[in-house]
């Protein structure tokens, strides 16, 4: 449903709408009440025109309204989104469903919505784990939530200078910025943003955001003095620069209005909502956990920037390829509760894996394997690869008793693979060289992939030593060839670009079937070239997970090959202590837990010790990402016990006002 828009224009002391004109009403000192401030506003503002609006045909019948303001530069500074009726707040009322946009003017076209999942970068001027950045860096967890739904493909980047910031932003392309950062007021009372320790004016920031022709449809704010004081300017700026919708929000985004604002707000944009009413419904979720909405405003905060040309029914987002995507992920086994968090190391060279022209990506521990998540990574790294328009298979979970043995079974896994990856794609099953498998003329998908399995099993059943000369350009053209009828047969975000990528797990465990030293048959590390499994047209990259203290020949591979730019290797361990409690209070943000006891949104207590937090996770979680499923709830539900914890129902309580309201999304 698009909200119906009344167009609200102050000029020269004159407030105009659809209902009438009328004077400029006496403004309010910013320090009132909660009450007192947004009653004052609402006098002002609209006072006797706001029953005028709300009697037009088209409000009433859609039960909703999208206030757009139209103000001059002095006026941003108030919080119109407070206003209060003498009853309650417009945001409350659960009758009426009231959107407030501020407009401002821009000379760039309406953009065009995004298809498939958005591209949201989180930048951060300083680490995340900075005191004052981290309850902003919250809100990480909320887009990471998003993406594991495969709603978004987030990235993220920190203690950033305008310089990386604008290296990050022309590289990544992103659809959506979120910023956070520190913000200062110089004595002319001017924003300046610090970026690593360096204050910069909102000119250069938005030069460092927008480096090329790009330009993001949404770019949210988290820095101090944005959306209390003169939110205009900044946002103004970059709405003039091309960027269609800016939000800036004032106070921790941990804070329960905040943080069910963001939560329903990047839902609804992300589910093809218009702007005005994901925000309305953003600020309505806010204020469904506020006890007495009239003693704080803190569900105010949050404000709307538009660009006046932005059609009122703008959808951002068109979720329909996103979502072929995530069901893809489903069939492949890619998809996987809950966020994933660290290793942002090895990301970024999953990132770099075609640009970069990566053969093989190893990430590696030094002794101890368990309870690193390696699993979970890999199936983490081809979700991210099936939404760049990659194909990923996946080889795992491996153990010793069912990791390959041999060149000829590794091989045999890889085709497996590419069989099974047809079926559940709904694909038309290539030719097979490497088998001599061609799929018989005119029969059913299932009886040729029957075919291809078969002369699969054949091969495996053969009990002549496989050379790497007999078979390596032969499994090049079988991945050139399946890559090919995917990217033909996808759509977005698949395309000329698609390859395959070969994910394995626990290399430690494939006794004989690695080769390359002396004492090993010929296997898997023989058939690498620098175009991976593939071809210089086709390259097809390997990225794999190992002990590497456990695995004579790729301890070899990696010495010989050290220095050569396809060949990488990333240490896997345990998270360092700072990194993990954030990461795991993201985790703590999303109620995806089996038990229902636990199925709450837990959030670390405002006054609480973070020093002794972080000691508390480092010594009972140890860095571990496994322990996320079991051992993570265990120790919160304890520190609930002591009030550094404390738990929320946001799902609950949005579930009730769905209901009432036949909300779906």
């Amino acid at each position: 449903m698009t909200l119906p828009r009344a167009l609200i224009r102050v000029s020269g002391g004159t407030v105009s709408t659809p209902a009438g004109d009328r004077p400029l009403g006496e403004l309010p000192h910013p320090n009132l009440p909660a009450r007192e401030y947004g009653q004052a506003l609402f006098a002002a503002l609209l006072g006797p025109l706001w029953t005028e609006l709300l009697d037009r045909p088209d409000v009433r019948q859609r039960r909703g309204i999208e206030l757009a303001l139209d103000l001059p530069v002095q006026l941003h500074q108030h919080m119109w989104e407070a206003m209060h009726d003498g009853e309650r707040p417009l945001g409350a009322n659960l009758g009426l469903l009231v959107a407030i946009t501020r407009l401002v003017a821009s000379e760039s076209a309406p953009p065009a919505p995004v298809a498939g999942a958005p591209r949201v970068l989180f930048a951060s001027g300083a680490e995340l784990t900075d005191q004052v950045i981290l309850p902003g860096s919250m809100f990480l967890g909320l887009l990471r939530e998003c993406e594991s739904d495969g709603l978004a493909l987030a990235r993220v980047a920190d203690d950033l200078t305008t310089e990386t910031l604008a290296q990050r932003c022309e590289s990544f392309r992103p659809d959506l910025i979120h910023l956070v950062a520190h913000g200062t007021l110089d004595e002319d009372g001017d924003l300046l943003v610090e970026l690593s320790g360096t204050l910069i004016t909102p000119h250069r920031l938005v030069q460092a955001m927008l480096p090329g022709a790009h330009r993001p449809l949404a770019v949210v704010l988290s820095v101090c003095h944005t959306a209390g004081l003169s939110p205009a300017s900044l946002a103004a700026s970059l709405i003039e620069a091309g960027v269609p919708i800016v939000v800036a929000m004032d106070g921790e985004v941990a804070e329960p209005a905040c943080r069910l604002f963001s939560k329903r707000m990047m839902r609804a944009l992300l589910n093809g909502e218009a702007v005005a009413e994901a925000a309305a419904h953003g600020r309505r979720a806010a204020l469904v956990g506020e006890p007495d909405p009239t003693d704080r405003n803190d569900w105010a905060r949050p404000t709307v920037f538009t660009a006046a040309a932005l059609p009122a029914n703008f959808r951002p987002v068109d979720p329909a390829p996103a979502r072929a995507v995530l069901h893809m992920a489903r069939q492949l086994d890619l998809a996987q509760q809950p966020v994933y968090i660290g290793r942002r190391a090895i990301f970024e060279e999953v990132d770099a894996l075609f640009t970069g022209r990566r053969a093989l990506l190893a990430a590696c521990t030094e002794g101890g394997f368990s309870r690193l998540g390696t699993t979970r990574l890999l199936r983490e790294i081809g979700f991210r690869l099936l939404h760049a328009g990659h194909l990923p298979l996946l080889l795992a979970p491996h153990t010793e008793h069912t990791a390959p043995r041999s060149l000829r079974q590794a091989v045999g896994a890889v085709l497996k693979a590419m069989v099974t990856a047809c079926e559940r794609l709904g694909l038309d099953a290539p030719p097979l060289e490497t088998v001599e498998a061609t799929p018989p003329a005119g029969k059913p998908q299932p009886v040729v992939r029957q075919t291809m399995r078969k002369a699969i099993g054949a091969f495996l059943e053969e009990d002549a030593p496989l050379a790497p000369d007999d078979v390596r350009e032969l499994l090049a053209l079988d991945m050139e060839t399946f890559a090919a009828r995917a990217a033909s047969a996808l759509g977005l975000p698949f395309g000329t670009h698609t390859r395959a990528v070969v994910l394995g797990e626990a290399l430690h465990h494939w006794r004989g079937a690695l080769g390359w030293i002396e004492s090993e048959p010929p296997g898997l590390l023989d058939l690498l070239t620098p175009n991976g499994l593939g071809s210089a047209a086709s390259p097809t990259p390997v990225i794999v997970t190992a002990a590497l203290d456990q695995c004579v020949p790729l301890r070899a591979f990696k010495s010989e090959r050290s220095g050569m730019n396809a060949y990488r290797f990333e240490p896997l361990q345990a998270l360092p202590d700072d990194e993990a409690a954030l990461g795991y209070q993201w985790v703590l943000l999303h109620p995806w837990h089996p038990d229902d006891r636990y199925r709450k949104t837990w959030v670390a207590a405002p006054d609480h010790d973070r020093d002794a937090l972080r000691l508390t996770f480092s010594k009972h979680l140890r860095g571990q990402p496994a322990r996320v499923a079991d051992t993570l709830y265990f120790v919160v539900e304890l520190l609930a016990d002591w009030n550094h914890f404390t738990a929320h129902d946001d799902e609950g309580a949005w579930r009730t006002y769905a209901e009432k309201h036949r909300i779906t999304s």
